[in-house]
């Protein structure tokens, strides 16, 4: 999921792709986001040392 995030994908996206609510998403990525202690989404692909290029 965080990889989906990190990657560009909205929430809703997310949500689709994984069968799964918005709201699950959002509860899901708060925990990501605390864990790696960040604050905010486009720091999320920085953090898991993420290059978005290869996931095309």
């Amino acid at each position: 999921m965080a990889a989906l995030a990190a990657s560009g994908y909205t929430n809703r996206e997310i949500a689709a792709k994984l069968y799964i609510t918005i709201s699950t998403v959002e509860q899901h990525l708060t925990r990501v986001y605390r864990k790696i202690n960040i604050s905010q989404r486009r720091d999320l692909p920085a953090s898991l040392d993420f290059d978005v290029a290869h996931t095309a």
